[in-house]
């Protein structure tokens, strides 16, 4: 299980974002590496509070045991579907893009213990659970580009 919180695992995930270009080819799915920097921001942005996203009545999700398998012992399924306002912010500038990306995990693994944003899909989360999503949700998409 990467966490964000997880000093190493942070280190490990943000060495692996240095090597993602906007040439490498992702091995799965249609976003190119440019539009998955987008995605992570976006998703990084909902962890932090800087992003409000629209819940998808997915209740199921919200509770043990379902949610606890997703963030913990199951891979995330390719193509799984996303919030819209995850895909939101068209790309720019690449090495802007990757940096902005860095600033919001420092910005995530930071937060206060306690209660953090809702999730789209998954409803009420703490941000240790934030800060677990996100770090399996970027290596999930630096695997995605073979990184």
């Amino acid at each position: 299980m990467t966490s964000l919180r997880d000093e190493t695992a942070r280190k490990q995930l943000v060495q692996r974002l240095q090597n993602l270009t906007p040439a490498t080819k992702p091995q799965w799915g249609a976003m190119d590496a440019a539009r998955v920097l987008c995605h992570l921001c976006d998703a990084l942005a909902a962890g932090v509070g800087d992003l409000a996203a629209e819940p998808m009545n997915r209740k199921l999700l919200h509770h043990f045991p379902l949610k606890h398998l997703i963030f913990y012992v199951f891979p995330f399924p390719k193509g799984a579907p996303t919030a819209p306002e995850f895909l939101s912010s068209p790309p720019g500038d690449f090495e802007t893009d990757r940096r902005r990306v860095l600033e919001l995990i420092d910005r995530l693994a930071a937060a206060p213990r306690g209660n953090g944003p809702e999730h789209p899909l998954f409803g009420p989360l703490t941000n240790e659970e934030w800060n677990a999503l996100q770090g399996k949700h970027i290596d999930h998409h630096l695997r995605q580009f073979g990184c």
